[in-house]
């Protein structure tokens, strides 16, 4: 069993330990693992992440030199920091796109699937403003950690970050509560639900990005305030790109289904 070495015990949300599809992203250096954020699995070979999570220099400069590594199940995937004998899956690439803020990561050895590991479908529909989306933080795992997402006012959203949309981000309105300084990295899915009969089925329409109040600040990077807009990757544009990466067809990671 994975050992955790986290001075405080707490349970992982069941709603978030139940999860298939969410793997850790861990810099691995000799005196641990050290957790920077949720990585998403779309394939068995492949996982998303933003760009602001998958950048070394960071985690480079707080913790040492190291390399990446995924820990892809059981609540250990959530924890800080874990011990060197984790077991984990290494990382061989990672394919960042800035402008986008949005990370591929590709493995050594691609992940058994089953029970315990199952990727989500990617959407490539449009996403109407009245879309139920929702994201899990999982920066804070124990409390409460799926939220609800509103789309914000496209005027106001570009008045922060102009021509958003056409960079294929996704503008949500600030959630109550919301933590900018334990979530400003992003990195956590997006989920959508299509529509397949009378049955919802939960897709991924994109990875958190980061918090913008103003203009300013969306042209620096700046972390804000907890009434900050978010600007969020959306996949459905990259799936073709992602597929190739993954070496598979883009049809067996995509739902086309509208969403609901």
């Amino acid at each position: 069993m994975a050992q955790d070495v986290t001075t405080q015990q707490q349970t992982v949300s069941p709603n978030l330990a139940a999860t298939k599809f969410i793997a850790g992203l861990f810099w691995s250096t000799t005196s641990g693992l050290h957790r920077r954020c949720a990585a998403t699995i779309v394939a068995n070979n492949v996982l998303l992440t933003s760009a602001t999570c998958a950048l070394d220099k960071y985690p480079n400069v707080a913790h040492g030199p190291g390399q990446w590594v995924i820990v892809a199940t059981g609540d250990s995937r959530f924890s800080q920091k874990l011990t060197p004998q984790v077991q984990s899956m290494t990382v061989k690439s990672v394919d960042i796109d800035q402008c986008a803020n949005l990370a591929t990561i590709t493995l050594t050895t691609p992940l058994t699937l089953g029970e315990s590991i199952k990727p989500i479908l990617m959407s490539n529909a449009q996403v109407p403003l009245t879309a139920m989306l929702n994201t899990y933080n999982t920066s804070n795992p124990y409390g409460s950690p799926f939220l609800a997402l509103t789309q914000g006012n496209q005027q106001q959203c570009e008045t922060i970050r102009p021509q958003y949309s056409q960079d294929k981000l996704i503008c949500t309105q600030p959630v109550q509560g919301q933590f900018i300084t334990s979530d400003y990295l992003g990195g956590d899915p997006i989920i959508g639900f299509s529509v397949q009969g009378n049955t919802p089925v939960a897709v991924l329409v994109g990875i958190t990005g980061q918090f913008y109040s103003t203009l300013v600040n969306a042209q620096n990077g700046g972390i804000n305030d907890p009434a900050a807009y978010r600007y969020s990757a959306l996949v459905g544009s990259r799936i073709a790109q992602i597929a190739s990466i993954a070496g598979v067809e883009a049809v067996t990671l995509t739902s086309s289904n509208p969403l609901g």
